[in-house]
């Protein structure tokens, strides 16, 4: 599974681990054949088989960018292991692939309680927010954006792209189509830049997504398994919604360095630090003024044994491929 571009690699599943505590595609910790452990979300979860598709997508996209997201695997669930996921019979998932992110034991979610000035990359929050609102990332929120210890700092990383595309794993060819010039506001992100004392420039953030060709969109959709069931005509609804939205990021650009760098001071063009760069956005792509659009809240679900049955049968039942 393989492109010139983009790959993905297929690691198989050796052991249960734990239930993940919370999420409503009820994500399992299993333990992979290389040692490491996997958060992993299961083909016909509540979330329906879409979410998996869009994780995919959204993730290995931002791979490309050298953005700061989870690293992506597929993952191998063989049927042997019935007996240690319990889960697989308990909610009829099925085995398989499943997509995974590796999981790190000591990342924690972003708090609003908490300054966050040592945080080390506030230089890639600019490639974030355009990644995510490119996206159209509903579901960007505090407990998506994780800090990573590192050499005495911390770095942010944003995780779960499962509720990308408007109407998030429920999405139609016709969403795609009608809703393709829409932008959600981000508000968790802007949230967090207004709070950095760093100003913020999204030239390079900008360079990064518009550098990308149809090629490299496509080879990325292209590595979604088919036993998902994504067909060819929603991967070239993907590929057309993702190109029209990348011709206005320049406008989004200048939206949120407006935004982001009110009432901050000005940095010299003799100190430039990663934190903060002091070259001049490039003219927007486009001429056309963009509005943000709020997008309703997704709570975080806590992960419940006690599924009920009738809640399992709306999930086949809504499961779209």
């Amino acid at each position: 599974m393989r492109t010139p571009q983009h790959s993905i690699r297929i690691m198989k599943a050796v052991d249960f681990v734990r239930k993940q505590r919370s999420g409503g595609s009820k994500p399992l910790l299993l333990r992979l054949e290389d040692g490491r452990i996997a958060h992993v979300k299961f083909q016909r979860n509540p979330q329906t088989t879409r979410s998996l598709v869009n994780d995919l997508i959204g993730t290995l996209l931002g791979h490309s960018l050298k953005a700061p997201v989870a690293e992506a695997v597929l993952v191998d669930v063989p049927s042997t292991l019935r007996a240690q996921i319990p889960y697989l019979t308990k909610y009829r998932w099925l085995p398989g692939l499943q997509f995974g992110t590796i999981y790190i034991e000591d990342a924690i979610p972003i708090k609003q309680s908490k300054r966050h000035q040592d945080i080390s990359n506030w230089s890639e929050l600019p490639l974030c927010a355009l990644l995510e609102t490119w996206l159209f990332n509903q579901d960007v929120k505090l407990s998506h954006v994780l800090c990573v210890p590192e050499n005495g700092m911390s770095r942010f990383m944003i995780v779960d792209h499962g509720f990308i595309f408007p109407s998030g794993p429920l999405w139609s060819i016709h969403d795609l189509k009608r809703r393709k010039g829409e932008f959600p506001s981000l508000d968790a992100l802007t949230w967090l830049a207004l709070r950095s004392p760093h100003r913020f420039n999204f030239e390079d953030a900008l360079n990064r997504i518009s550098a990308l060709s149809s090629d490299n969109i496509t080879s990325v959709i292209s590595l979604v398994p088919a036993e998902w069931g994504l067909s060819s005509q929603r991967m070239r609804a993907i590929a057309d919604f993702l190109a029209y939205r990348q011709k206005k990021l320049g406008n989004v650009a200048t939206k949120f360095q407006t935004l982001w760098n009110r009432n901050k001071e000005e940095v010299d063009d003799d100190v430039k630090t990663p934190d903060s760069p002091s070259s001049s956005l490039n003219p927007p792509l486009v001429a056309e003024p963009v509005t943000f659009h709020e997008v309703p809240h997704i709570p975080d679900v806590p992960f419940k044994e006690d599924m009920s049955q009738s809640s399992e049968k709306e999930s086949k039942k809504s499961d779209p491929r």
